[in-house]
C-alpha cells in the first residue's frame, strides 16, 4: 500500500508540474498567441456564433399572425393638371364638353346659377355638359345646394370661373394660345379681374406645363368697359412694346383678346393706352385701329 501511494502522489505532482509548465510557456508566448488569434480571425468567428446563439434565444416583442395585416394609410391624390394644345398661334380653340354653369357677363351680372369649384381646366368658352342619364345620383346630395370657398378679399365677395389664355410654344417653335380655368373674385366687374389676373401670369403648375406670358412687365389694366359686344381695355405705355417683336406683341393681344371673348357678351376687343385709341402697336406696327376678334390675326 505504500508503494501504490507513492506512485499516486508521484502522478498527482507529474500532472501539477505539467500544467504550471503549460501555464509558464502560455505567460511567455501570450503575445504571440494573441497575434496569431487575431491574425486568423478564430476569435472574431467565436464571439459573431455565441452573439448569433445569444439573439436566436431572445423572444421577440410582438409576434403577428398570419392573418394579421397593419393597414396603410391611402396616399392623397395629387392634383393633376392637364391642359389641350392647338396646331398654331392662330388656330382658334375648340370647344370641349365640360360644364361652365355660371359665367357672368362682363358688366357683373350673372346667367344660372354658381360655376363648379374647378381649379384648372382645359375647357373651351362657353360649353356646356349634359348630365348622364346612366350615371345614378344620390337624392340626398343632388338636393343640397352647390358649396363654394368663401373669398379670400370680403371686398371681392364675388367668385367666376374665369378662362385665362397663355402661350405655348411647341417643339418646333409654333406658339399658340392655351386656355386654364382659375378662380377670379370680384365686386362688380369680373372682366377687370379677369384681365388683372392674366398679367399676373402662370401659377407654378402652369409653368411647369410650359405655359407662358408674353404680356410686357409693367403692364397695368387702367379701365375697361363694354358696349355692344365691344370691350374697351385701356392699358398703360408699357403695353405698347414687346421686347420679343412682331411675334410677341400677336400672342400678347391673342391672349387677352381670348380671355375677354370668354364672357358671352363680348365680341371682340377694342385697345386703348393712357385713355386714347392707337392704330398700331409696337415697333413693327401691328394694327390694333379697330376692335379684334379672335380671327384678327387668322390670315
Amino acid at each position: 500500500m505504500p508503494a501504490e501511494k507513492r506512485r499516486t502522489s508521484v502522478g498527482v505532482l507529474f500532472w501539477i508540474a505539467l500544467i504550471l509548465l503549460v501555464l509558464v510557456v502560455f505567460l511567455a508566448n501570450r503575445s504571440n498567441i494573441e497575434h496569431v488569434l487575431e491574425s486568423t480571425g478564430l476569435v472574431d468567428v467565436v464571439r459573431d456564433r455565441f452573439a448569433e446563439e445569444e439573439t436566436d434565444d431572445e423572444p421577440t416583442d410582438q409576434e403577428v399572425g398570419p392573418d394579421e395585416t397593419t393597414p396603410l394609410p391611402e396616399p392623397e391624390p395629387e392634383p393633376v393638371v392637364r391642359f389641350t394644345g392647338r396646331d398654331s398661334l392662330t388656330t382658334p380653340v375648340e370647344q370641349s364638353p365640360t360644364a361652365n354653369p355660371a359665367t357672368p357677363s362682363a358688366d357683373g351680372s350673372e346667367e344660372a346659377g354658381e360655376p363648379d369649384p374647378v381649379t384648372v381646366s382645359p375647357v373651351a368658352p362657353n360649353s356646356t355638359t349634359a348630365s348622364d342619364p346612366s350615371e345614378a345620383q344620390d337624392p340626398a346630395v343632388t338636393s343640397q345646394p352647390a358649396q363654394r370657398a368663401p373669398s379670400p378679399d370680403p371686398a371681392k365677395p364675388n367668385r367666376y370661373m374665369a378662362g385665362l389664355y397663355y402661350i405655348m410654344v411647341t417643339d418646333d417653335g409654333r406658339t399658340f394660345p392655351q386656355r386654364v380655368v382659375r378662380p377670379v373674385y370680384y365686386a362688380s366687374s369680373p372682366l377687370t379681374e379677369t384681365i388683372n389676373s392674366l398679367i399676373v401670369g402662370p401659377s407654378g403648375d402652369e409653368l411647369d406645363a410650359g405655359l407662358l406670358n408674353l404680356i410686357p412687365n409693367g403692364t397695368e389694366l387702367i379701365s375697361a368697359q363694354v358696349q355692344n359686344e365691344v370691350a374697351y381695355l385701356n392699358f398703360n405705355q408699357a403695353f405698347r412694346f414687346n421686347p420679343l417683336g412682331p411675334e410677341g406683341t400677336v400672342a400678347q393681344l391673342l391672349q387677352i383678346i381670348y380671355s375677354s371673348t370668354e364672357f358671352p357678351t363680348v365680341g371682340s376687343v377694342q385697345f386703348l393706352v393712357d385713355g386714347e385709341a392707337i392704330d398700331y402697336l409696337g415697333g413693327d406696327g401691328i394694327f390694333v385701329g379697330e376692335p379684334l376678334g379672335r380671327d384678327a390675326f387668322s390670315s
